[in-house]
């Protein structure tokens, strides 16, 4: 006990702290999607704490805020609530036993037809709020020198604020083995995942089960191949239990300790399904590529914010600084001049359903002396499952089988002088929705912005937004926002 107590109190010693509390005046000549609606005026303070480690057996993040919203022409919009977003990871036995946590509590529009776009910062309305708690413990073995092993057992909980959704509890057993460290060219694995979802109120819960097993061959240190033969199952669809058997291929190759490429084709329950991801990083910046097809869910949604897709993009490419600590600020302070920090926004959409998806991403960020560019682009298929799971008509997949998207964003932040940063946006979503009521919906967004820091830890800036919306919801919106943040 004393041990413990000792090593915690290590851990707690080393954890980075940083109080602040932000403000913002915002302009906005839309503050609904009426045609006729009035400009409005509003001020947002926050308290924001923020906790960090990155070293020992307890490592992680979190961030916690209070946001208090005060709208002085319609004050029925004025709102106080909490946004959270943590992961953390905890060594209970050295290199045997972990436990992985994360949660997140946000409000961002749930639809992928949106009147307002993911990080728009007047989408506050209560019944976008969207909550995700999760845990899982994990334990890793060796039997001898015939295998690796890895067991985790991950609880989610997943809840939205309106009646659009239900909550949802997610369990997920997986159990992998290989013999990976075998010194020889030939080696095989086998894996068992089991997952299995259960909804509040009257609707059923869904299982899925996929097992495989498989042989590899290193053909040189750098390329090695695989293949697997297995059997799937699930009962998404109302008519019951579905299964068959699955078998595929697919390479590993990592030509240098900067490049990885991997790919699997597999015939699966579905047709065939694919998994390619592809990375390259120089020493200031990071390409990313994958391109998949498989099943998903809400869960897979609302895991990762905009914030967090960005901040590691940016990290991977400052691969030049060695210090964690040292990388983590920068990559924070990026966030900041490129407009990204704190963009809550989800990406993706929530539903009550289980979905086969289709989606290509890539995405490509360089640190310069003065310059910090960020590209990223998603296109995704989205086709529903198991329509008796659909709640309520607010769901995208009430009137729509499948679901089509894409979405683009450029930033770029500009150092102006040691002081001051000239940053800039361009974003573009489009979705459609098939079906008879056909809907559709295009948002354009563009910033301008500057920021300054006013002293050693105060920040300042101003910023201009102009977001078109064409569609379901159609209206030209203009925005004009100051911001100062101070840290303690």
């Amino acid at each position: 006990m004393a041990l413990s107590c000792c090593l915690m109190s290590q851990a707690l010693a080393q954890v980075v702290v940083t109080p602040s509390i932000s403000t913002k005046a915002t302009y906005t000549d839309g503050r609904s999607t009426s045609a006729n609606s009035d400009g409005e005026f509003l001020v947002e303070v926050t308290p924001r704490i923020s906790l960090r480690e990155n070293q020992g057996f307890l490592t992680g993040s979190m961030d916690a805020s209070l946001k208090n919203i005060k709208y002085f022409n319609d004050s029925s919009r004025s709102t106080s609530f909490v946004a959270f977003r943590g992961e953390g990871h905890f060594e209970a036995v050295e290199d045997v036993f972990f436990i992985d946590a994360s949660g997140s509590v946000s409000r961002n529009d749930r639809s992928a037809f949106a009147s307002r776009s993911e990080s728009d910062s007047l989408n506050t309305s209560a019944s976008n709020e969207t909550r995700f708690f999760s845990i899982a413990p994990r334990l890793q073995f060796h039997l001898g020198n015939f295998a690796d092993g890895r067991l985790q057992y991950s609880s989610t909980w997943n809840s939205g604020g309106s009646k659009a959704v239900s909550a949802q509890r997610v369990g997920q057993l997986s159990l992998n083995l290989d013999n990976r460290r075998n010194s020889g060219p030939l080696g095989w694995f086998a894996g068992y995942d089991r997952v299995t979802t259960k909804y509040d109120g009257d609707i059923r819960d869904v299982t899925r089960e996929v097992a495989r097993i498989g042989p590899t061959y290193r053909l040189t240190p750098q390329f090695t191949l695989r293949a697997s033969v297995g059997r799937e199952s699930n009962d998404y669809a109302s008519s019951g239990t579905r299964s068959d058997n699955t078998y595929g291929f697919g390479f590993d190759w990592v030509p240098t300790i900067r490049t990885s490429l991997s790919a699997f084709s597999e015939e699966r329950i579905f047709g065939r399904g694919y998994d390619v991801r592809f990375k390259h990083r120089m020493r200031r910046s990071q390409f990313n590529l994958s391109f998949s097809r498989s099943f998903s869910s809400s869960t897979n949604v609302v895991q990762k914010s905009l914030e967090d897709y960005y901040y590691d993009l940016i990290y991977s490419s400052l691969t030049g600084i060695e210090d964690e600590a040292q990388r983590d600020a920068l990559t924070r302070i990026l966030l900041v001049q490129l407009g990204l920090d704190g963009a809550s926004g989800q990406i993706g959409f929530v539903s009550n359903a289980q979905v086969l998806t289709r989606q290509f991403r890539a995405g490509w960020s360089i640190t310069g002396v003065r310059n910090t560019l960020t590209v990223s682009y998603d296109q995704r298929e989205s086709e529903n499952q198991s329509t008796d799971l659909i709640l309520s008509g607010l769901d995208d997949f009430a009137i729509s089988r499948q679901i089509k998207s894409k979405s683009m964003i450029v930033s770029l932040a500009h150092r102006l002088s040691g002081f001051t940063s000239l940053n800039t946006s361009l974003s573009r979503t489009r979705s459609e929705g098939s079906g008879s009521a056909g809907r559709e919906q295009q948002n354009t967004g563009f910033s301008l912005g500057l920021t300054r820091r006013l002293g050693a830890k105060t920040n300042g800036g101003l910023t201009y937004t102009h977001t078109k919306r064409t569609g379901d919801f159609a209206r030209d919106t203009n925005t004009l926002t100051a911001t100062l943040g101070i840290r303690f």
